[in-house]
């Protein structure tokens, strides 16, 4: 393996590292992100497209440096050119094989060992063809794999992509503006409750030999009528997290579960002129289920933690990554603190929403009329939902782990979120 005296080098954010804590065979933490294509990709056009990014963008390739165990702490290296093909070509012929097919590929996330630390799958069905991105979630967040896509459809179409800058000697992480309070929460950075208020967990349903099953389900939901305001000068997003937070709290009176509701939300923190940047740049922030519950009540929250910028992570976490401990030693120490105090300290669940794609990654003549965005949601979460809006079409991703759900329980929870959707705002919701 080349070593950084011969290969540009950066160490790994704090944010970055976490993930890779957090990622294991049971729960990958990977980001989903999925065109669906009314018309069919050209098979050698695609991998040469891939090809051409890869060699364009050293982030792109980016992996993980062997170093040792011993190492405190992981670097990302940007090789000349990447280890492994990353495309990936199956067919389908019905809805239920396409949903087989995102399920196996979505199993496992892509190793940091090998570049580029993405895969994508090219499914090709009878009328149309899906094609499904799954990234390592230390690699890329859910804008950055919107970028990559958006890359690979500009090359793709013959569309000559602006050169990256070279990897820089140091992950760039965004610190906050001048001028600007860090790190200011609704609840505490470390997840400390609200006093007396212990958040809620998702009460599990299963069929009886599943509780261990490893991954993660899928359920895909349309909302062919979004609106294009909320009620009370909310956004959209406002929307999704209230009918997120009564769904849950809907679900979880039936099991006779009580608790304060908790949602994460991821914030992008790209300082302005580095929208298009790859890399992990979300940082969390956390929506409170208010009392009484309603869209200008959490709007109200939104508003406030969007307003500032965040930190990389909680202080707890934090100091974590920077004990001169060996990081596999690290590794189970968080992964033992999130098994014994998860429970406790953790959200209830996350919500991330991409927006609206007012031009969504075209390849040529083929513009996705719908697109699908999800991120992992580990235990004691369990569950998260990924949004994206494309032709005044929001679509839905729920995503949650069968320790938590089967894919019935899955399916009915996901009924309830379209439920609470059309209370809150009149409009229809329908599946897929």
């Amino acid at each position: 393996m080349t070593d950084c005296q011969t290969m540009r080098c950066a160490k790994f954010a704090i944010q970055d590292e976490l993930a890779t804590y957090f990622d294991s065979p049971a729960e990958p933490n990977n980001v989903h992100l999925e065109a669906w294509l009314p018309g069919h990709l050209d098979e050698k056009r695609l991998r040469s497209a891939v090809a051409s990014v890869l060699a364009d963008q050293p982030k792109a390739r980016a992996r993980r440096a062997a170093r040792g165990w011993w190492r405190s702490g992981y670097e990302w290296e940007f090789p000349e050119r990447p280890d492994a093909d990353p495309v990936q070509v199956t067919g389908w012929r019905t809805e239920v094989e396409l949903d087989e097919a995102r399920d196996r590929f979505l199993t496992v996330a892509p190793p940091l060992l090998v570049s580029p630390p993405f895969r994508l799958l090219l499914a090709a069905g009878p009328d149309r063809d899906s094609l499904i991105l799954n990234a390592h979630h230390a690699a890329f967040d859910g804008r950055s794999c919107l970028r990559l896509l958006r890359l690979i459809a500009d090359t793709y179409r013959g569309r000559a992509a602006p050169p990256a800058p070279p990897a820089p000697p140091q992950t760039a992480v965004p610190s906050p503006a001048a001028g600007q309070p860090a790190g200011q929460r609704l609840v505490p950075d470390d997840g400390v409750p609200v006093p007396g208020a212990r958040p809620a967990r998702i009460a599990p349903r299963h069929v009886a030999g599943t509780r261990n099953a490893r991954g993660y389900g899928y359920a895909l939901l349309g909302w062919p009528s979004v609106p294009s305001s909320a009620p009370g000068g909310g956004t959209v997003n406002d929307v999704l997290i209230t009918a997120l937070i009564r769904a849950i709290a809907q679900w979880n009176a039936a099991s006779g579960q009580h608790g304060q509701i908790r949602v994460t939300m991821p914030v992008d923190v790209r300082p302005p002129g580095h929208e298009g940047d790859l890399g992990n740049f979300s940082r969390l922030c956390t929506v409170a289920a208010p009392g009484p519950l309603t869209v200008e009540a959490v709007a109200a929250q939104t508003a406030l933690a969007k307003s500032h910028a965040l930190r990389d992570s909680g202080p707890a976490q934090a100091s974590l990554t920077r004990v001169p401990l060996p990081a596999p030693v690290k590794r189970l120490a968080v992964r033992l603190a999130l098994r014994v105090f998860g429970g406790r300290r953790c959200d209830t669940s996350l919500l991330s929403n991409l927006g609206n794609l007012a031009q969504p990654p075209s390849f040529g003549a083929l513009s996705p009329d719908r697109m699908w965005f999800s991120t992992s949601a580990h235990m004691p979460r369990g569950l998260s939902v990924g949004a994206i809006t494309v032709a005044g079409r929001l679509q839905l991703c729920v995503r949650y782990r069968y320790a938590l759900l089967d894919d019935e329980a899955g399916a009915e929870f996901t009924a309830g979120y379209a439920d609470a959707l059309r209370a809150i705002t009149g409009r229809e919701v329908a599946d897929r």
